[in-house]
């Protein structure tokens, strides 16, 4: 299981328990019990969005891209980033990102996409693909990612 998409799952989770935790215990000890109904309805919703990810996590309905961040440029009035990612083929992916996302020129990073098929995603519809993005992590070099996969 990816690290990033690990990451989510494990904060989606928490998300679920602490609101029913303290939600459970305030609503109990307030005696409201309008708060401890939206408490549970909240971690059963948390419940349903862990197994939903789980799921899509476990069958490998992601797309993995991988490659160097070439350009990133903020758009103007607007909260995204235009990133320009180009592959070690030499294929070039354009995408808008939340500008949240810290991607930085010049490093190598794997991102993570949701695709709505099962198996690999190097096919012709990457660009299709390229709808939700679920996470990124940052890979040291080109060099070291093949040495750790010829081991």
């Amino acid at each position: 299981m990816p690290k990033p998409l690990f990451n989510k799952l494990v904060a989606i989770c928490a998300i679920g328990f602490f609101c029913v935790l303290f939600g459970c215990v305030y609503g109990i000890h307030t005696k409201d019990k309008i708060f401890l109904l939206m408490s549970i309805l909240i971690a059963l919703c948390s419940l349903i969005r862990f197994i939903s990810f789980y799921r899509l996590i476990h069958s490998h309905q992601y797309l993995c891209l991988e490659g160097i961040c070439v350009k990133r440029d903020p758009a103007l009035l607007k909260r995204s980033l235009h990133i320009l990612l180009r592959t070690v083929d030499g294929t070039e992916y354009h995408f808008t990102l939340d500008k949240g996302v810290k991607l930085l020129q010049g490093h190598y990073y794997r991102l993570y996409f949701r695709t709505d098929r099962v198996g690999d995603a190097r096919s012709a519809d990457v660009p299709n693909a390229l709808q939700e993005f679920l996470g990124f992590e940052e890979l040291t070099s080109v060099n070291s990612k093949r040495t750790s996969e010829g081991q």
